[in-house]
């Protein structure tokens, strides 16, 4: 998740959020949430303006774009994803013009009181480690850090893969687009915190937009030992998901980044990128084993909506009882 620079540097944006509505986006926002997502949002890599019309298609519980609308203009948006009791905000950002008007905390404090409404108690979203005008706002709005992502690349001429010939021996791959590949209903370990909000919902969105992904899914035997999701350029290819198999999850992981290099051999200047949580220590310990530098993090954050209804009702309660 990134976000723009945050747009809110003084205490005075509840009063500004009268003149800001906040609303779940439509077909017609789609040419202005993709102008601001693609002039504000440094990451791995941007979704397109299908993806974004498609989200807003399929209206789904599970993801939505909420946006902000100042002076009848788009000045921002929010891209939330939903899973049960839990939340994350997979990007947040503002239209340069609209800056400093305290639109980002109207936005973000409307999101949250949506998604606290619908029973979610946690929320959770990532900031860029130089981010720190944002990562300050959301301090400041109370939320926390738990963890760090780590993002990791490598050439594949540096790519250095030791795998016994007997585990590629019993194992198959299967290499399709999402459009025909079938989503293993298995539970398995992802790299990344957000793919437990994202991956599922969004290969569903893939499909109805036409979006290019690749699925690469590596057998042993008949159970799955690990799944990744790339997209690509002509530079990098970014592994957008990657899940591994509880049993052996170290060796699943270098059968499956071999398969990865194998399909994106493509020349010594192509680099593989994937986003890791630093959690995951062993693992990191061998894809840097392998050849993977770390070459940026981010910060991973959260809050308890929950937490904070119960505290807002008891002082309700409390005031009354007075």
């Amino acid at each position: 998740m990134e976000e723009s620079d945050s747009d809110s540097e003084d205490d005075s944006s509840s009063d500004k959020c009268l003149n800001v509505s906040i609303r779940r986006a439509r077909i017609s926002d789609v040419d202005n949430i993709f102008r601001i997502y693609s002039e504000s949002i440094q990451y791995l890599d941007l979704e397109s303006k299908e993806w974004i019309a498609g989200v807003i298609r399929k209206r789904s519980k599970r993801i939505r774009i909420y946006v902000a609308i100042h002076n009848k203009s788009v000045a921002g948006f929010a891209i939330v994803y939903k899973k049960r009791d839990k939340a994350y905000v997979d990007a947040l950002a503002i239209d340069e013009m609209f800056r400093g008007r305290g639109i980002g905390e109207c936005l973000l404090r409307n999101v949250e009181e949506a998604l606290a409404g619908e029973g979610v108690e946690k929320i959770y979203l990532t900031v860029k480690n130089h981010n720190n005008r944002a990562l300050g706002m959301y301090v400041k709005n109370g939320y926390r850090i738990s963890n760090v992502i780590l993002v990791l690349e490598a050439k594949l001429s540096n790519i250095d893969i030791s795998v016994d010939k007997k585990v590629l021996d019993r194992t198959r791959i299967s290499i399709d687009s999402v459009k025909r590949a079938s989503i293993p209903r298995v539970k398995l370990l992802d790299l990344t915190m957000w793919n437990n909000f994202t991956w599922d919902v969004d290969e569903a969105i893939y499909r109805l937009s036409g979006e290019e992904v690749t699925i690469i899914t590596v057998y042993n035997g008949r159970r799955i030992a690990g799944v990744a999701q790339l997209s690509t350029t002509s530079s990098k290819i970014v592994v957008e998901r990657l899940a591994l198999s509880y049993y052996r999850p170290t060796e699943s992981l270098k059968v499956l980044i071999d398969s990865v290099k194998r399909f994106a051999d493509r020349g010594i200047d192509t680099s593989i990128v994937i986003p890791v949580d630093s959690s995951k220590t062993s693992l990191l310990k061998t894809l840097i084993s392998m050849g993977f530098r770390i070459v940026d993090s981010e910060y991973v954050l959260y809050k308890d909506v929950g937490e904070e209804q119960e505290k807002s009702i008891s002082s309700v309660a409390l005031a009354k009882h007075v």
